[in-house]
């Protein structure tokens, strides 16, 4: 495992894959880029309902995305699972924020794998040229999802849970982040996106932990384990 611009090189289910502190994955082999939950359209849903928040957090995103691509060269992006927040969400605001982003990155081959989120609000809108499918996708050597399983016939990639992890230090001081939670036969992958919210995880056994912070990502050493908070279920 080695460090490569604040990620780490992970072998894992007999390919070498890049965590990146973006909360992405990347796979140099295939050029391939994966996120999940970016939830694209949740703060408008939001301000349609009256609660007050920033009206920039899915350009802020789409900005982010654009330079993940541009840093790791991928010619592919796989979203998977909940591209959309809600119905509510699909604004005319956000539409065209999507489509400036796709403009910019014209020759990007995008894939949906749809995740909950999206069987309610619907596919994404045509001009964006993302090609959608239904869980599991068996593209790769190992399969893409959005639900977490526990048996599946390959190694997967999936999203859903929005997986944080919380360290507590020696007098009550706390660092919470989210993180991928990484298993011999599955990666959890953390939400994409800015506005969505954590689940705090516990390891399964066999399990580990890399902890993000936008800039690095670290792997929790197990013994720092024993220090974290039990798991909290939350609606996403």
């Amino acid at each position: 495992m080695s460090l490569n611009n604040g990620g780490l090189e992970l072998g894992w289910g007999g390919e070498t894959l890049l965590i990146c502190p973006e909360k992405a994955v990347f796979w140099k082999k295939r050029k391939a880029l994966f996120v999940a939950d970016t939830h694209f359209g949740k703060a408008a849903t939001f301000r349609k309902s009256g609660i007050p928040v920033p009206e920039t957090s899915s350009r802020d995103d789409c900005l982010l995305l654009e330079k993940l691509v541009s840093r790791t060269k991928a010619e592919t992006l796989v979203f998977l699972g909940d591209f959309l927040h809600a119905r509510e969400g699909r604004t005319e605001e956000v539409r065209l924020d999507l489509i400036a982003w796709r403009k910019r990155l014209p020759k990007l081959e995008l894939h949906l794998v749809r995740g909950n989120h999206d069987l309610r609000s619907g596919d994404p809108w045509p001009e964006l040229g993302i090609q959608c499918h239904p869980e599991p996708w068996r593209e790769y050597e190992f399969e893409l999802r959005h639900h977490p399983v526990e048996r599946s016939s390959k190694p997967y990639l999936a999203g859903h849970v929005h997986p944080g992890f919380a360290l507590r230090e020696r007098g009550g001081t706390s660092l919470r982040a989210p993180c991928f939670q990484v298993g011999e036969e599955r990666i959890i992958l953390p939400a994409f996106g800015d506005f969505t919210g954590l689940r705090k995880v516990v390891p399964g056994e066999g399990d580990r932990i890399f902890m993000t912070d936008g800039r690095e990502v670290l792997e929790v050493p197990a013994r720092g384990w024993k220090s974290t908070t039990p798991n909290e279920k939350k609606k996403v």
